[in-house]
């Protein structure tokens, strides 16, 4: 099964869920491009993509697959993915299904390596804690009051956003919500899956997403530069064919040298059977790129260059070009 989430809606759902809880969690705005490390949301087949012990199974439930543990016997455990570190968020929909005493814990994990070597985010008693399991010893970091009820679905956010800081959130139903954070103690085995683990409890989960926060936003778009030419095109007929004579005018404040480069595109089929007074030409599809000869004057402002021509058929497909280029610029262009 591929561990991508299939449903992009529900996908972008999850992340921007996730996103507002990191954002309540820090008191600051997450960061606005994310990177998805993994996601399931056990629509498909689960046996390739989790290590799991106890009885876990794929049910439907509430009207959505689910992955559901119903042994309340030990510390049941699933872990899967990678990446799971410092500048990342796990987020997931999580079911507690037996009763929540001091000694009982329903968690979503993260920087997990094994069973005994985790971080985690859930529901002990009436308390949200965060914490972890370090060789196989419990060591909880931090904790406020909540009362998960069983029966009732959560989202559980375990953030390492910020290096050296755990933070965990959860929201449920009617806007009820809590957050907690502790110093990183470090000591665990480190590890980079995400998961599920619980204490003497049982507990449904789905859409679990692991993403990086970190990834850079795009550079910014820089407008191309005003174009310094208006390109003009005369079209007549000429036997069986059709003639183009292309000049263009320089509406720039500085000269325009050799060497310089034109192109646009046919719009209905046309296609350029030679060309003259140009340094070199081609057409691939409907695109026509020409290239000045060597020989070209320099264009003062305000001026118009010479023209150069082409011959191209078919004589019913004569039509003004169009997306017309000057040394890559878009500019416009018009009929003599």
């Amino acid at each position: 099964m591929s561990a991508v989430m299939r449903n992009g809606r529900r996908l972008a759902t999850v992340l921007a869920a996730a996103s507002t809880l990191v954002a309540a969690s820090l008191l600051v705005s997450a960061p606005a491009h994310a990177a998805v490390l993994f996601s399931d949301d056990f629509e498909q087949p689960t046996v390739n993509v989790w290590l799991a012990n106890s009885t876990w199974s794929v049910v439907s439930e509430d009207g959505s697959k689910v992955y559901k543990q119903t042994s309340t016997t030990g510390f049941p455990y699933a872990e899967a993915g990678s990446g799971s570190g410092t500048g990342t968020v796990v987020t997931a929909r999580v079911k507690p299904t037996s009763p929540l005493g001091p000694t009982n814990v329903v968690a979503l994990s993260g920087k997990t390596s094994d069973p005994s070597n985790l971080y985690y985010v859930g529901f002990r008693g009436t308390q949200l804690e965060i914490g972890q399991q370090a060789w196989g010893k419990n060591v909880p970091l931090a904790t406020t009051p909540f009362t998960a009820n069983v029966g009732t679905w959560y989202r559980l956010t375990l953030s390492f956003l910020v290096a050296g800081t755990v933070t965990g959130s959860v929201s449920g139903p009617g806007g009820v919500s809590a957050t907690v954070s502790a110093a990183d103690p470090g000591g665990p085995h480190p590890g980079d899956q995400v998961g599920f683990w619980m204490s003497s409890a049982s507990a449904s989960f789905d859409d679990i997403v692991l993403s990086d926060q970190n990834v850079p936003p795009p550079p910014p778009t820089t407008p191309p530069p005003p174009c310094p030419v208006a390109v003009f095109f005369s079209l007549s007929f000429y036997g069986s064919a059709f003639l183009g004579l292309v000049s263009f005018t320089n509406v720039s404040a500085a000269p325009i040298p050799p060497p310089w480069t034109i192109t646009w595109q046919f719009t209905i089929g046309q296609s350029v059977q030679s060309m003259f007074a140009v340094g070199s030409w081609n057409q691939r599809g409907p695109t026509v790129t020409v290239h000045s000869p060597s020989w070209a004057p320099t264009v003062p402002p305000g001026t118009s260059s010479f023209q150069f021509g082409f011959m191209a058929t078919p004589v019913n497909a004569m039509q003004l070009p169009a997306n017309v280029t000057f040394n890559g610029i878009p500019c416009p262009a018009s009929l003599a």
